[in-house]
């Protein structure tokens, strides 16, 4: 449990305004072993889960609190349970806001679902910002999208209108409390 001295000094994962581009923050290897995307869409609970390095968790987790307390942060969500778009539909369900995600068409379930440590999706008004914080930390950084528009997409891949999504995101528990 972590103490917060200023609690004005905090984000969260629903102030993110159309405009902000996405940063990711941390290395992507695409790890989906025991991995809610291998459990749920491939019925499959195999494989190793990404190993921890806590060093690296510290830097990361030191790095976002860094570029929290300079108010370069509008928006941040850890990239762990379902990986990159969990969290980002996270963000743009709270935010209210549509986002589009920049994913290699070629290979694009490590990439959106893995659940490699040590990474968080940043929306921030000013990328360059992050981008030179991180580099001077050493943590691996990459501008991976934009907020915009009223969907969760994926060009070439996917898109989801927001009410689509949050339909089937609130939906579930008056669905599964109603079963006899």
């Amino acid at each position: 449990v972590g103490l917060l001295a200023d609690y004005d000094l905090r984000a969260g994962f629903a102030s993110a305004v159309d405009g902000d581009t996405l940063v990711l923050l941390g290395a992507t290897r695409g790890e989906l072993g025991a991995s809610i995307y291998l459990r749920e869409v491939h019925g499959r609970e195999d494989g190793a889960p990404p190993p921890v390095d806590l060093k690296l968790e510290r830097k990361t987790g030191d790095l976002v609190r860094v570029l929290i307390r300079a108010g370069a942060v509008g928006a941040v969500h850890d990239l762990s349970d379902g990986g990159l778009a969990v969290a980002a539909a996270d963000v743009a369900l709270a935010s209210q806001v549509g986002i589009t995600l920049d994913a290699p068409a070629d290979e694009p379930h490590g990439a959106l679902f893995g659940e490699d440590q040590a990474r968080y999706l940043i929306a921030t008004p000013n990328a360059a910002d992050v981008l030179k914080a991180a580099a001077k930390a050493g943590v691996p950084a990459a501008v991976i999208g934009k907020v915009e528009g009223e969907a969760l997409s994926a060009p070439g891949l996917f898109s989801i209108p927001l009410e689509t999504l949050r339909k089937a995101h609130e939906a579930w528990m008056p669905a599964f409390m109603s079963v006899a």
